[in-house]
């Protein structure tokens, strides 16, 4: 993830809350030309009460629950950015159209509150849960904050990105410290608040979990074939006779007579 995507500042409001809905509503009037208490969005019609004096909450909500839907329409459905412009799209959708620069300062908006939402929620001291892969010639590195809240633990996405986004950056232990410590900083959060690293156990996870002073919490899958196979030492000799069977039964021949 670029520094200029996560440093991007949050676009101004530059409108009142009055402005934007005399901009994309209108009151609804009676028989007699009276106001009904409602306004209907000039987009896709739908009515939403107002009631004076008690701000413009309602309505605003309207409008920015329709931008929210195109965000998560784009990014669940990985489609290009240029959907929300596409001619087939406006035909179908009823949602309020928008230009691919308003999702992406959309998206900008919403990267930053999730930053600072994080930013809130993380404390001081916190794990750090890791994977990398790698895809053409690019090494991307996953990692999961991991923390408890009121509410229970958390496992929020801090960083989805290449691990070598400098010329020097490397991809041995000290790149990924780099890495890590290079996004930390947006949530405002130090490395030397990590208390344990969970990923795989190779030798640079093992390595980055000595330069951070924390416990490797590795793959425990062969403790567990470990585990099954004192388990089930006590009946091999059945294991044994059912492989036997089984071989003897694999011909088209021996199968035919199970059935």
């Amino acid at each position: 993830m670029s520094d200029n995507l996560l440093a991007a500042a949050p676009p101004k409001s530059t409108f009142t809350p009055r402005q934007v809905c005399s901009f994309y509503f209108k009151p609804c009037l009676d028989d007699e030309g009276e106001p009904t208490g409602y306004y209907s969005c000039k987009t896709c019609g739908k009515c939403c009460k107002y009631t004076p004096e008690t701000g413009y909450t309602n309505l605003v909500s309207h409008k920015a629950s329709n931008r929210f839907a195109w965000v998560r329409w784009v990014v669940i459905g990985s489609l290009p950015l240029s959907f929300c412009e596409s001619k087939e799209t406006r035909q179908y959708t009823k949602l309020n159209l928008i230009s691919v620069a308003t999702l992406m300062s959309l998206m900008e908006a919403l990267l930053k509150a999730v930053e600072k939402t994080i930013d809130e929620e993380v404390p001081d001291s916190f794990g750090l849960i890791i994977d990398g892969w790698i895809y053409g010639a690019e090494h991307y590195l996953v990692v999961y904050g991991c923390y408890e809240t009121t509410d229970g633990p958390r496992y929020p996405v801090l960083s989805l990105s290449p691990v070598m986004d400098e010329p020097d950056d490397h991809l041995n232990a000290h790149g990924h410290m780099t890495a890590i410590s290079r996004f930390l900083q947006f949530f405002g959060k130090l490395i030397d608040g990590c208390r344990d690293l969970v990923g795989d156990n190779c030798s640079v996870n093992k390595r980055l979990a000595n330069l951070l002073r924390v416990p490797l919490i590795g793959c425990a899958s062969h403790r567990l074939n470990l585990t099954v196979r004192e388990y089930l030492d006590p009946y091999d000799s059945s294991l044994e006779a059912v492989q036997r069977q089984m071989r003897k039964l694999r011909t088209v021949k021996q199968a035919a007579q199970l059935r």
